[in-house]
C-alpha cells in the first residue's frame, strides 16, 4: 500500500492533468465509475473505464492493449501480470458472497435451498469465476452441495448468475453483494467468510501506465479514505 506522504503527493492537484485508461472487472464497473469521478474532482486527472471479464481484459493486455492499470476481479491475474514485469499488485477490495432468494419464505440457508419451491439455484461457474469457487466451497462446508447438486445452474460469470436470479430463471442464487439493490426483498444472507476462500480483488499499474500520474494517483486514491468509503458503499470488504 502507499505510505500517506506518497498518497498525498499522488493526489495533489496537478499542473497538467493526465488521462489513464483503466481496465475494470465487470463486477466492479459501477463502483469504478464513481471512484473515477471522485478522483477527477479531487485531482483533475481523468480515468477512463473499460469494462470486461478479467480473463478477456488480461488477453487484451497481453496482446498490447494500451491500458494503464487493471482493477481485477481476482488476485491471480494481477500476480501473473506482476510476474510478467508489470507493477506491483495491490488488494483494493474483497468480494462478499450473498445468497439471494427473492421469493423465499425460508428462515435459514438450508431451508431455502432445500425447499421444493426452489427448483434452480444459480452459482457462477467455479472453473471461470472466483464467486463460483466461493459458492461451491460454502455449499460443501455447509454439507449441502450433494443435496442440491441437481438444482444448480451456472452463469459464466457473476453478472450472468445475478441475472438468472433477478429474472426468475433461478429461485435462488449465490451472487455478489455489490450487485444487490439496497431495496431488494426476499431472503438475503451474507455468507459467512469462514465458509469460502477470500474473494480478493487486486489492482495493478501496467507497464503502459508506469509513468502516468493519473494511473498512479488513482491506485493511491483507492486506498484513501474517500476511495475506501465508495468501495464499502458498493458492498465490498476492505483490505
Amino acid at each position: 500500500m502507499y505510505r500517506p506522504a506518497l498518497a498525498l503527493l499522488l493526489l495533489a492537484t496537478p499542473a497538467h492533468a493526465e488521462v489513464a485508461l483503466a481496465a475494470v472487472a465487470a463486477n466492479f464497473a459501477t463502483a469504478a465509475q464513481e471512484l473515477a469521478e471522485g478522483f477527477q474532482r479531487e485531482t483533475g486527472h481523468e480515468v477512463q473505464v473499460t469494462v470486461g471479464s478479467t480473463g478477456k481484459l488480461y488477453a487484451q493486455i497481453s496482446q498490447g492493449a494500451p491500458f494503464d492499470l487493471l482493477l481485477s476481479a481476482d488476485a491471480a491475474t494481477p500476480a501473473k501480470l506482476q510476474a510478467e514485469g508489470h507493477g506491483t499488485a495491490t488488494p483494493y477490495a474483497f468480494g462478499v458472497l450473498t445468497l439471494w432468494a427473492p421469493g423465499a419464505a425460508g428462515t435459514t440457508p438450508a431451508l431455502v435451498l432445500q425447499d421444493e419451491a426452489t427448483r434452480h439455484i444459480a452459482i457462477a461457474n467455479p472453473d471461470l469465476a472466483p464467486y463460483g469457487v466461493a459458492a461451491k466451497a460454502a455449499l460443501i462446508k455447509m454439507g449441502l452441495f450433494d443435496a442440491i447438486a441437481d438444482k444448480i445452474v451456472m452463469g459464466q460469470n457473476i453478472g450472468q448468475t445475478f441475472a438468472l436470479v433477478q429474472s426468475g430463471a433461478a429461485e435462488a442464487g449465490f451472487i455478489a453483494k455489490s450487485a444487490l439493490a439496497a431495496d431488494a426483498t426476499g431472503y438475503i444472507w451474507d455468507v459467512s467468510t469462514e465458509l469460502y476462500p477470500p474473494i480478493q480483488q487486486d489492482a495493478i499499474v501496467l507497464k503502459h501506465g508506469s509513468t502516468n500520474k493519473a494511473a498512479l494517483g488513482f491506485l493511491g486514491y483507492l486506498a484513501s479514505d474517500a476511495g475506501r468509503a465508495v468501495i464499502a458503499k458498493f458492498g465490498y470488504g476492505l483490505p
